[in-house]
């Protein structure tokens, strides 16, 4: 009974999460501009940060609570999550092609993923690591900026109707999407918590399938509004940033705050979830870099191999391969 009450306010933590941080963004776009604050600034900083602000409370309060692992499960697992499935349907659904402006931001992903793969095989983050990754986290707030102030006369201002709310109203949507989240967060986490050792699994598990999927269905929502739209841009342009901020300030941030405590990583995500991942990193940009978009048959291969690693997962959560 105890664990079927855990499970359903671990779904609520979720959509809490999801649903906050949906408000949270919302509110904090409209209030930049009721403060006029410039949109170039916002958008290109806050903007990407708060959109995985759900993931990066996740591990904030996982490094507090002692429960690094789901940090680095959390982390790999929405990168994981936002290419094998959310741009698996889209790129059967869409095509996408690289804008100039992109091209660094491609670059920066693999080179992040390919830093965290190596990180892997010390089995841990260390101190050292997470400022290399705080480093990869800025340049990537550097890079929007300027990718910003490039194309910032060719963007359309678009008429939003919510930009007439009030204020107070305004003020009130970001407090309670600030709350969501948090509130959301920490449930989360500590229900993550009591399930692994209820049923014997992982921390890490536990982050890399549930939580994961969780909190990419804001990059997953995205992508189906983009395929009803077909502005594909837009929404690649989120998988990409997402995973630069998952692999670099959502590691960086939790291992740092556990200073003492250390950030382990698991055989498994070692040897099986960080060279997946760098793999779909790969698949992902070396054909956009070299053809400047992307095909369909990228989205049939990285719906089946999510298939496969998900059943991979089950299984050594099962029979502990490793």
């Amino acid at each position: 009974m105890e664990i079927a009450v855990s499970v359903l306010v671990l779904a609520i933590a979720i959509f809490l999460v999801v649903k906050g941080g949906d408000i949270f963004v919302s509110s904090s776009y409209l209030l930049a501009k009721k403060m006029h604050i410039p949109e170039l600034v916002f958008g290109a900083t806050f903007v990407s940060l708060a959109t995985t602000f759900g993931e990066l409370l996740i591990s904030i309060f996982s490094s507090i609570d002692g429960t690094t692992d789901l940090a680095v499960g959390n982390a790999v697992g929405s990168a994981i999550c936002n290419v094998a499935l959310v741009c698996g349907i889209g790129f059967l659904f869409m095509q996408s092609t690289l804008k100039k402006g992109g091209v660094l931001k491609y670059y920066l992903l693999m080179l992040v993923t390919t830093f965290v793969a190596i990180c892997g095989f010390f089995f841990e983050i260390y101190i050292w690591q997470a400022v290399v990754l705080l480093v990869f986290a800025v340049l990537f707030f550097v890079f929007n900026y300027m990718d910003a102030k490039t194309f910032s006369k060719t963007y359309k201002k678009e008429d939003d109707n919510e930009k007439h709310k009030p204020l107070w109203l305004l003020v009130v949507l970001f407090l309670l999407g600030a709350v969501a989240l948090g509130g959301g967060a920490y449930l989360l986490v500590d229900k993550v918590e009591f399930l692994a050792n209820a049923i014997g699994v992982g921390e890490q598990f536990i982050g890399l399938t549930v939580v994961a999927i969780g909190t990419s269905l804001p990059e997953l929502t995205t992508m189906i509004t983009s395929i009803k739209k077909k502005s594909p841009d837009l929404a690649i342009g989120n998988i990409i940033g997402a995973n630069i901020l998952n692999l670099s300030l959502i590691l960086a941030v939790p291992r740092l705050i556990a200073y003492n405590q250390g950030m382990p990583i698991s055989k498994e995500t070692a040897f099986i979830s960080l060279p997946f991942c760098l793999m779909l990193i790969l698949m992902l940009t070396i054909p956009m870099l070299a053809k400047r978009k992307t095909f369909k048959c990228q989205g049939i291969i990285f719906l089946a191999t999510y298939g496969l690693y998900i059943i991979y997962l089950i299984l050594n959560a099962v029979f502990k391969f490793l």
